[in-house]
């Protein structure tokens, strides 16, 4: 059978992006993750359901933690934290903490032991921290994100002070669920291309799709962990 000149470069085409995929594939070095562990405050709980979301397109899958209200300092603080990561065993541990903290202008002093113990917490486990959205109506936040983007290190810190989302009101920080799925989108997103773990693939799920992985904790904001 004779192709045409045309056919041939349509082919081509298609079949060249497939082999630079598998060539960089190849050479990215980075950690796969399988099995990822969610923590952190109210935020947590749809920007996991998203996540997990993708697991089921991806090949992975999410448990999550979320702690009502929840802070760096609480987390730091509580005696629970080693155990959940060690029953997780997990590939990648993602945070969601920082926006009751949001304001806080001196966090080398303040939150340094906290963070010291969450991440000493974590051991070799890789660390993905979801920073805080902005506050409506408030300018604040460049202090906390530009410390931990610092300590956490290269790959290990997304900044989402500088995205506009949809919020649930004018004065609330709370993204709505369509911003939580435009959140975790750009979060992913930027996990695959530029993170310090990467995901087997990023095939976008559904766009309103959300899903609970089979460990989903919930503790409000007076109970403890």
């Amino acid at each position: 059978m004779k192709f045409s000149k045309s056919i041939f470069i349509v082919i081509l085409s298609l079949i060249l992006p497939l082999l630079a995929g598998a060539q960089e594939a190849e050479t990215d070095d980075r950690p796969v993750v399988r099995n990822v562990l969610f923590i952190g405050d109210s935020m947590t709980g749809w920007l996991a359901e998203r996540l997990n979301a993708y697991g089921n397109e991806n090949g992975f899958e999410v448990a999550t933690v979320v702690w009502d209200g929840s802070t760096i300092r609480k987390w730091g603080s509580s005696p629970r934290l080693v155990s959940i990561i060690g029953q997780q065993d997990p590939d990648a541990i993602f945070i969601s903490l920082g926006m009751n903290e949001l304001f806080e202008a001196d966090p080398e002093k303040r939150l340094r032991s906290s963070l010291d113990a969450i991440t000493g917490a974590a051991g070799d486990i890789p660390v993905v921290w979801i920073g805080p959205p902005s506050w409506p109506g408030h300018d604040k936040g460049e202090t906390l994100n530009a410390w931990l983007e610092e300590n956490l290190g290269e790959g290990h810190y997304f900044r989402s002070l500088d995205l506009a989302l949809p919020r649930q009101s004018k004065t609330n920080p709370h993204p709505t669920r369509q911003g939580m799925i435009e959140w975790m989108d750009a979060a992913a997103a930027w996990v695959q291309d530029s993170g310090a773990v990467r995901f087997p693939s990023l095939r976008m799920p559904e766009e309103a799709q959300m899903s609970r992985g089979k460990t989903f904790i919930y503790k409000r904001m007076k109970e403890s962990l």
